[in-house]
């Protein structure tokens, strides 16, 4: 088994919430976690029409 330090770069796609990256080391396995930021949904507003006369 090898020692030492290790790393790693890459760029993050726009769509990763990087506030809520996590990353856990166990038995030799790095897993990153990566959400998603959640997307902007639609807004449906009323707008009222006048009858013109």
């Amino acid at each position: 088994r090898n020692y030492g330090s290790f790393t790693r770069s890459f760029f993050l796609p726009d769509n990763v919430d990087k506030e809520q990256i996590k990353a856990k080391y166990e038995n030799g396995i790095l897993k990153v976690e990566l959400p998603k930021k959640s997307e902007a949904k639609p807004k449906e507003i009323e707008i009222a029409v006048q009858k013109q006369s």
